[in-house]
């Protein structure tokens, strides 16, 4: 077996590029932005504390590895490859077809990952949990406990909208905590959300820690699944992908690159305010070629503050109307996807548009 291939990985706050500098700024007579002490405890907070490694490294051999750019056949995929197929098929769900090369990391005893985003790496990024059941202390162990997924809540990343100042806010009301089990839960979320791994407390033994393989998706494409050939009994439709350029598909990927030159030149007039995050649409198209349903499979659009515009009108009893851009960019993209015409064929095909 393979030893020496963790990378322990620890980094402070002080040890990256975005430590705190003191600044000038004045926030109020007398003060200054950054108050005495408050630079030096900053940058000694742990950011990572954690051993890593690449999944692919963890779980093939060298001689695996070697073969690696060799392999002309799916006899030839190891059960690595087959976990990676299918967490690009879960990404594909979603309208991302492309995953970045898989981490794994171990957490044991005062372990953790401090809050922080990731938004140049993809659109999304998922979490797959590799811990036993019977290792996390909620499920009645005395292995560990912490280990959650931390993931700022929504209405905080909005918080002054709506703010009411009546009520005083806990930890349950300003973070979500996803516990590290059960064995093979995936999340996914948007990696721009701030998030972090809590503390791990317990268990030294590398056996019974959280263990997770994680990473990121990008490479945004539309996703065309089911039986756009005629059903045949040797294909299982239902994990069929195709590409754009697939012959079956190709007339609808048409229609939808017709459809989007229009839709794109409302949302970019400037009649609608700007939002900021990922959407990704699935329609459902009836064997008439109809769509039958239109549902948001991904949805993390926020306003674009830097263009909200308060107040746009009022109605009927003179009460003011204010912008609310995240719901008129959803309208128009139904609006637009959900009058298309597909054309005859088989029921149950499905497209994922990001």
């Amino acid at each position: 077996a393979n030893r020496f291939i963790w990378d322990p990985w620890f980094v402070q706050v002080g040890d990256t590029l975005k430590h705190l500098k003191k600044s000038s700024e004045t926030v109020g007579e007398g003060e200054t932005g950054v108050l005495d002490g408050e630079e030096e405890a900053t940058n000694e907070q742990v950011q990572y504390s954690l051993k890593r490694i690449q999944s692919s490294t963890f779980f093939t051999s060298p001689t695996e590895q070697d073969n690696a750019h060799n392999k002309n056949d799916e006899e030839e995929l190891t059960l690595f490859d087959d976990l990676v197929n299918e967490l690009t098929t879960l990404g594909r769900s979603i309208g991302l077809t492309a995953i970045t090369p898989p981490w794994m990391s171990l957490y044991m005893d005062g372990d953790r990952q401090n809050l922080h985003t990731d938004a140049p790496q993809g659109q999304m990024a998922f979490v797959l949990s590799l811990c036993r059941d019977d290792n996390y202390v909620k499920n009645g162990s005395n292995d560990f406990s912490g280990g959650e997924t931390m993931l700022l809540r929504s209405d905080i990343l909005d918080y002054w909208k709506g703010f009411d100042g009546s009520k005083g806010l806990e930890c349950g009301d300003i973070m979500r905590f996803v516990p590290p089990s059960p064995l093979g839960r995936c999340i996914v979320f948007d990696p721009r959300i701030p998030h972090g791994v809590n503390t791990v407390d317990g268990t030294l033994d590398p056996r019974k820690g959280r263990v997770v393989i994680h990473g990121w998706y990008n490479e945004p494409e539309v996703c065309f699944f089911g039986p756009w050939q005629k059903r045949d009994s040797d294909i299982d439709h239902d994990n069929v992908y195709y590409d754009n350029d697939d012959p079956a598909t190709r007339a609808a990927n048409q229609i939808l690159e017709d459809s989007f030159q229009p839709l794109l030149q409302t949302l970019s007039s400037g009649e609608i305010g700007r939002v900021m995050g990922y959407l990704a649409i699935q329609l459902e198209i009836d064997e008439y070629g109809e769509v039958d349903n239109v549902l948001a499979v991904c949805d993390t659009l926020r306003a674009d503050w830097d263009d909200y515009r308060g107040v746009i009108g009022y109605d009927e009893a003179e009460r003011p109307v204010m912008e609310d851009a995240v719901s008129d960019v959803r309208l128009t993209i139904y609006e637009t996807l959900k009058n298309l015409h597909f054309g005859d064929g088989e029921p149950g095909r499905v497209i994922v548009v990001p």
